[in-house]
């Protein structure tokens, strides 16, 4: 049976992308990918994390809509996820209600956490954590359950 492999890399629309790649460098710790070239035909920039294993593709189109396509979730470690919410915060990342990210942000999905944050474009993310007995013990998070 034919079947995908992995997601290669995910297209991300904003209408500057030079505050975009500065943004996408400083609050989520990603970096030019060197392999891809920004040219005429493929104008947008690869960013990559540390060990290769995410990708956004972020393309200027100064009609992009803010927040338009669904949210790119990332998977992290428990103890990951907490330091994720403690760099959002000190970033002032904000969420779709414009409230900045802290530790009461967190969605308890019973068998994962969620951290729900938007760039500065509106474009939506969530980095998601599967040890989830331990980050509700950590985060005292009783009943605080998403739908």
């Amino acid at each position: 049976m034919l079947s995908l492999g992995k997601i290669d890399h995910i297209h991300i629309r904003v209408k500057d992308a030079a505050v975009a790649l500065k943004w996408y460098q400083r609050v989520l710790g990603l970096a030019p990918d060197a392999r891809y070239k920004t040219d005429g035909e493929h104008n947008a920039a690869m960013l990559v994390n540390a060990s290769g294993s995410v990708r956004l593709a972020i393309s200027e189109d100064p009609g992009a809509v803010s927040g338009a396509q669904g949210a790119v979730a990332f998977v992290v470690s428990g103890q990951d996820f907490l330091e994720w919410i403690d760099r959002l915060a000190g970033e002032r990342v904000t969420n779709r209600e414009g409230q900045t990210i802290a530790r009461d942000s967190v969605h308890d999905h019973r068998f994962f956490c969620a951290l729900s944050f938007v760039d500065p474009f509106g474009n939506p993310f969530e980095i998601v954590s599967y040890d989830h007995t331990w980050l509700v013990g950590k985060l005292k998070l009783g009943g605080h359950l998403a739908v």
